[in-house]
C-alpha cells in the first residue's frame, strides 16, 4: 500500500517526487559513508571527528 501511495503521489505532484527522491540519495550517501568509516581506518575515513 505505502509504495502505491507514494508512486502516486510522486507521479500527481513532481515536486514532491524530487524531494522523496533527495531524502533517498542523501540516505544511501550517510548509511554509505558510515559503512565505510566502520571499514576504513585512520587516514582513510571520511569526514573524521
Amino acid at each position: 500500500m505505502t509504495r502505491k501511495i507514494g508512486t502516486f503521489v510522486g507521479r500527481a505532484i513532481p515536486v514532491v517526487g524530487w524531494i522523496i527522491l533527495a531524502k533517498d540519495v542523501s540516505e544511501i550517501m550517510f548509511n554509505t559513508i558510515i559503512v565505510y568509516n566502520s571499514i576504513a581506518r585512520g587516514d582513510d575515513k571520511l569526514w573524521q571527528t
